[in-house]
């Protein structure tokens, strides 16, 4: 249930336009975040399964989220904080489904 809540606010607040060319974990903010609302969107559905390979790539952009929001100003510092506790959110849930 948190997990769509948390993606719905996401959803809902949208991009600020000052992350324009802004890069986080290797990729384009815009891409990165259409990366995560697929993965989202996907888990949510239970049309896919969070494998290690994609673990591994949630917790790199968890960690350059963490650096982006540390050094962006407010509006993108408020997005990358939007979006690392979504990206929280995928991984506690795969690590609670292995449990």
């Amino acid at each position: 249930m948190q997990l769509a809540r948390l993606w719905c606010e996401h959803l809902a607040a949208g991009c600020p336009r000052e992350l324009t060319g802004v890069e986080i974990a290797g990729s384009d903010a815009r891409a990165l975040d259409a990366e995560i609302t697929a993965c989202v969107s996907a888990l949510i559905g239970c049309s896919m399964t969070v494998d290690e390979r994609i673990e591994r790539r949630l917790c790199e952009i968890h960690q350059a989220l963490i650096g982006k929001q540390a050094e962006a100003d407010a509006p993108v510092a408020a997005y990358c904080e939007r979006l690392n506790r979504l990206v929280s959110a995928v991984l506690i849930r795969t690590r609670a489904g292995r449990a």
